[in-house]
């Protein structure tokens, strides 16, 4: 499941620019080192995300419904992609959302204007908590892995993935066109599907390698990822 994450990631990137494209030009310092530490904190704070959704995952996990979470997301997720208006992965921002965007909004905007060295990082830190349907999605899958580590690596390869794009708006700024961010924005839906449709094999427990492993047989529990 780990090369969906990458490949989510590297795709979805291309949504990201829109929403994180100007905080990226805002980073202070224009050193490669200072770019990686903000990709750092970012893939950070989804990895600890990823560790949250994965306690449910593991309670699930040793209470041996695995197979029933892992087919429950990936329908979930045809579901949302099938029949709900969010395929852009932009969300309403209300209720909680909404004050989460606002809290994020003011740290950004504090800590923008630190000259520290390490203020790259946590800017990356706070950036990885703004509202983002495309982080939910992954978060989503990282969920059914049904452990804390394996939700973990699942965010921190799907924060990999989204880095390139990030860096390369760091160094040559937007000048990737609306039109092409809108073409490949357009294939991140079909990519969660087929995350999504790998979710309910895995779950169908098939005895398939690498796609429907037999969940029920020792050592594929917490590695069958």
């Amino acid at each position: 499941m780990y090369w969906s994450a990458f490949l989510f990631g590297f795709l979805g990137s291309f949504h990201c620019v829109g929403m994180c494209g100007p905080i990226v030009l805002s980073v202070p310092g224009r050193a490669w080192w200072q770019r990686l530490l903000y990709n750092l904190g970012r893939t950070v704070t989804y990895a600890a995300l990823g560790a949250a959704v994965g306690v449910v995952g593991q309670g699930f996990s040793l209470a041996g419904w695995q197979q029933a979470l892992s087919i429950l997301v990936g329908s979930a997720m045809l579901v949302i992609i099938l029949f709900t208006r969010y395929r852009s992965f932009d969300l309403p921002l209300s209720g909680p959302l909404q004050r989460l965007w606002i809290f994020a909004k003011n740290k950004l905007a504090a800590i923008l204007q630190s000259k520290h060295g390490g203020a790259p990082f946590v800017i990356g830190l706070v950036n990885g908590l703004l509202p983002c349907g495309l982080v939910y999605a992954a978060l989503f899958a990282a969920l059914a892995t049904g452990g804390v580590l394996s939700a973990m690596g699942y965010m921190t390869v799907f924060g990999l993935g989204t880095t390139p794009m990030l860096l390369i708006v760091a160094a040559f700024g937007q000048r990737l066109s609306p039109a092409v961010r809108h073409r490949f924005n357009k294939l991140v839906p079909w990519l969660l599907a087929v995350v999504a449709v790998l979710l309910i094999l895995r779950g169908l427990n098939l005895g398939i390698p690498y796609i429907s492993p037999n969940l029920d047989q020792p050592g594929h529990m917490h590695h069958a990822h």
